[in-house]
């Protein structure tokens, strides 16, 4: 299985930073999803989706990314005053 980023419009796949590809066979290969889409965040890539190529020639998976995820939410725990 590979993880691989491919730009909606074009449907080329991400070589590397600044470089495309028709051929997912010479795509980058993120290796997990949470690695592909810190890429995306860390480059600010728009309009680009995952595809998850299975092992079979035909088997693939495609994610789409949302526009831009919002930061998680971190929660603060209330105080509690002495009674």
């Amino acid at each position: 299985m590979k993880i691989l980023l491919q730009h909606i419009r074009t449907q080329l796949y991400l070589r590397n930073l600044g470089s495309w590809t028709p051929n997912p066979r010479e795509a980058f290969d993120f290796r997990h999803s949470r690695s592909a889409i810190d890429f995306t965040r860390e480059h600010d890539l728009r309009g680009v989706q995952i595809v998850v190529k299975l092992k079979s020639r035909e088997g693939e998976e495609i994610l789409p990314l949302p526009a831009r995820a919002a930061p998680p939410h971190t929660r603060t725990q209330p105080r509690m005053r002495p009674r």
